[in-house]
């Protein structure tokens, strides 16, 4: 069994303001604290709903549930080729005018309730029996609207229509480095999963930038070769990226040799553009945000878009995660998978392969965020104990305690 060498602590000298305590479980444990956090974080912050490609033509449109808002919105191309959004809710007596989630196109939307009827950008533009009222300014009249903006593809939405932090000032040090990546032409939506699960968010958030959990938590999934060559899965402080809110951690390969299940092999020799080993992925050259270090044992970049998306980011796929808290203790989990879409029978059974290995690493994960919601609801554990290699973690939590210190002192 190989020896490893002595462990010297390099994110603590990298990231050194972050500390080493431990970390109290409020957070995650806290009706009170999350109730507070919907308003301090979720209120105030650009959220990812999902991506321009959803809306190539005018009309189309997307109905989402925003949980930690208690809100429906509203996202619709317009005729003018200009992306809106709004709260779904009729401002005659306050009905939703799409109400469940859905997509479609449409010239209009027309409340169920008394035939109000709304343009593409949520204005008003008719009313059933417009005479019966005594006044009634039309102009305006709305459902009310919510701030809208796009970075490379992806669309988000703040609930102050005015916010004063624009998108790009909220993405901050990643607002740049990842432009050419996300083609719509190479990389094309093949599957989706979608869970109601009884969890903090939270608990997803840090399992998704720590390699610590792999070889014990995916054990017995593709991930767990290195519990089985006795040397733990360990980040590089250099290919750790900390900054004021979001986080990126850049992932290895692996260590250990292991031999490859029949269909795992067959999926990568036979799996053409959906594998990292052909020229067509090979040769794609990756912006400077993704594999920063250019480190050839890379395997993917975990990118936490602050305050509940989770991008995973490698050479032949990506996939876009998204957490909606509807309390403490429930979260609406969202994941769309991205991959250049198969030509031929056996790229079609490596993409399939693809698809299920990933949902259950995901699934993996969900186990240990419901077991340690759980776990931790009796309040009998005041703190959790983080290593060095969970620094991103400690990192999200210092995030959080910042903008709760800021909300109460205002």
């Amino acid at each position: 069994m190989p020896v490893n060498p002595p462990y010297d602590f390099p994110m603590k000298r990298r990231y050194e303001e972050l500390g080493t305590n431990p970390v109290s479980t409020e957070p995650v444990i806290s009706a009170e604290y999350f109730e507070a956090e919907r308003h301090a974080v979720f209120e105030r912050s650009w959220l990812m709903v999902g991506r321009e490609s959803e809306l190539p033509n005018p009309g189309d449109f997307f109905v989402k549930r925003i949980a930690p808002w208690k809100s429906t919105v509203v996202v619709a191309r317009g005729r003018d080729g200009r992306i809106n959004a709004f709260h779904d809710v009729c401002p005659h007596r306050g009905m939703h005018v799409c109400g469940r989630e859905q997509r479609g196109n449409r010239k209009f939307f027309t409340c169920g309730s008394h035939g109000w009827v709304f343009g593409l950008d949520g204005r008003v533009v008719g009313v059933s029996e417009e005479s019966w009222f005594h006044t009634l300014d039309k102009d305006r009249l709305r459902m009310p609207p919510v701030a809208v903006d796009s970075w490379e593809g992806f669309i988000f939405i703040h609930r102050d229509p005015a916010p004063a932090e624009s998108l790009p000032e909220f993405l901050g040090e990643i607002n740049i480095g990842y432009g050419g990546y996300f083609d719509d032409i190479f990389f094309k939506p093949v599957g989706r999963y979608e869970a109601d699960v009884k969890m903090n968010y939270k608990f997803y958030l840090d399992s998704s930038v720590e390699a610590y959990h792999a070889g014990y938590t995916h054990l017995q999934n593709n991930t767990g070769q290195n519990a089985k060559s006795g040397t733990a899965l360990r980040l590089e402080s250099s290919a750790t990226r900390l900054y004021r809110r979001h986080r990126t951690i850049g992932v290895p390969i692996g260590v250990g040799i292991r031999d490859l299940a029949p269909i795992e092999g067959l999926a990568f020799k036979h799996g053409g553009a959906i594998t990292p080993y052909d020229s067509r992925v090979k040769d794609r050259p990756l912006p400077s945000g993704i594999n920063s270090n250019r480190d050839e044992n890379w395997a993917f970049d975990i990118l936490e878009i602050y305050p509940n998306a989770i991008l995973f980011l490698s050479a032949p796929l990506y996939a876009v995660i998204g957490l909606w808290p509807s309390a403490v203790d429930r979260c609406r989990f969202e994941v769309e998978v991205y991959m250049n879409e198969p030509s031929n029978a056996a790229e079609r059974v490596a993409l399939e392969y693809g698809l299920v290995s990933l949902r259950d690493v995901i699934r993996e994960d969900l186990n240990i965020a419901e077991g340690s919601t759980d776990a931790l609801a009796s309040g009998a554990l005041k703190e959790m104990q983080l290593s060095d290699q969970e620094i991103a973690v400690r990192h999200s939590y210092s995030v959080l305690n910042q903008v709760m210190k800021d909300r109460l002192t205002r």
